[in-house]
């Protein structure tokens, strides 16, 4: 099993919204030419033995054509209820696209992303941004994935920053002032975007 990236975010969601949370990520994945038909037609709003909500996990693998680089993408979604994470006041979807890690990644010592693939990852954050605005969109590794949603509903202030990439709404701007000088930072009135230097080495808002 390769090891993963990811773009992920995260939405309160329950068994009258899920349809229309899951509409919205299948329309985005056939914008991008990616196959939906998993989500449209086989999940469903179901809980595991555990408590936690389950929604069928990811789709296949997909190939993925970035300016003649092949990618393999797979689009994934995963439950989360107060039975799993006692912080939470009720349920949670994780939306998310992941990645193998080894084809993005220039360095694996350091995380440094190719440069071939920076414009098409912070592309695609920006994609989730406009579509989802409840808890930001995360360029995280495997190491740091789901850790700073977790940190913000758990309050673990020191993973508050295990990510590589985001892009927040205004309701989180007080949550990540004051950001570390690892990372790059922009502000403006409707969204922050903060960037960790040893991945991306310059602003990816500033490279498509």
């Amino acid at each position: 099993m390769p090891e993963y990236s990811q773009i992920q975010t995260y939405l309160k969601c329950n068994q009258n919204n899920f349809q229309d949370v899951i509409k919205d990520f299948s329309n985005m994945l056939n914008s991008l030419a990616l196959d939906s038909k998993y989500f449209t037609t086989e999940l469903e709003w179901e809980f595991s033995d555990d408590g936690n909500m389950y929604v069928g996990g990811g789709d296949y693998t997909q190939l993925f054509d970035n300016n003649s680089y092949q990618l393999h993408i797979r689009p994934f979604v995963m439950g989360w209820t107060p039975e799993v994470i006692n912080e939470l006041q009720e349920p949670w979807l994780e939306v998310s696209l992941l990645f193998w890690t080894e084809e993005i990644q220039f360095d694996s010592s350091t995380g440094q992303l190719k440069d071939e693939h920076k414009s098409l990852i912070w592309t695609l954050m920006e994609q989730f941004s406009e579509h989802f605005k409840e808890s930001g969109v995360y360029f995280t590794n495997e190491a740091t994935d789901g850790r700073p949603w977790e940190a913000l509903v758990c309050g673990i202030q020191e993973n508050i920053w295990a990510f590589d990439a985001v892009i927040l709404p205004t309701h989180l701007f007080d949550v990540y002032r004051g950001s570390p000088k690892e990372m790059f930072n922009k502000t403006n009135e409707n969204i922050m975007y903060l960037a960790r230097k040893s991945i991306w080495e310059s602003e990816p808002w500033h490279n498509r």
